[in-house]
C-alpha cells in the first residue's frame, strides 16, 4: 500500500494549480452539454460546493478522480493479485479522504471563488437581464 502522504502532496498540488486557474476561467467559453455530468454533483455535494458553477467545479473533479485511480493503479502495481471488492473499499476510502483532505482548504477555496469566479457569474447573470429587458 502506498503512503498516505503521497496522495495528500498530489491533492495539494492539483488543488493549487485549480486555484492559480480560477482567475482565467471564463464562462463565456463554457460548453452546452446535452446531459448532466455524473460526476460533478456528486463531488458537489460532498464538498459542499453545490453553488459552483459546473465548469469550475468540473476541472478539480476530473483531477480529483484522477488522482485517485492513479493512487489505485500504483497500489495494483505494488499488489497486482488485489480482489475487485477491496480495490472498490480503497476507491471509497480514498474518496473520503480527498474530500476530508480538500475540506480543510476550504477557506482558502471559498475566498478564491468570492474572488474570481462569482464576479463573472454576477456580470454574467446582469448581462442576461440587460438582454431580457430588452
Amino acid at each position: 500500500m502506498l503512503r498516505p502522504y503521497r496522495l495528500e502532496r498530489e491533492l495539494d498540488r492539483a488543488v493549487a494549480q485549480w486555484l492559480a486557474w480560477l482567475p482565467r476561467w471564463d464562462p463565456s467559453a463554457m460548453r452546452k452539454r446535452d446531459r448532466l455530468c455524473p460526476v460533478c454533483p456528486v463531488w458537489a455535494a460532498e464538498l459542499g460546493l453545490d453553488d459552483v458553477p459546473h465548469g469550475v467545479l468540473h476541472a478539480l473533479t476530473v483531477s480529483i478522480d484522477g488522482l485517485i485511480t492513479e493512487h489505485i493503479r500504483r497500489s495494483l502495481s505494488l499488489e497486482p493479485f488485489l480482489p475487485q471488492d477491496h480495490v472498490d473499499a480503497m476507491r471509497t476510502q480514498l474518496r473520503v479522504d480527498a474530500t476530508a483532505w480538500i475540506t480543510r482548504q476550504k477557506p482558502v477555496i471559498l475566498r478564491t471563488l468570492d474572488a474570481y469566479v462569482e464576479p463573472k457569474v454576477q456580470h454574467m447573470a446582469a448581462l442576461l437581464l440587460q438582454e431580457l429587458a430588452g
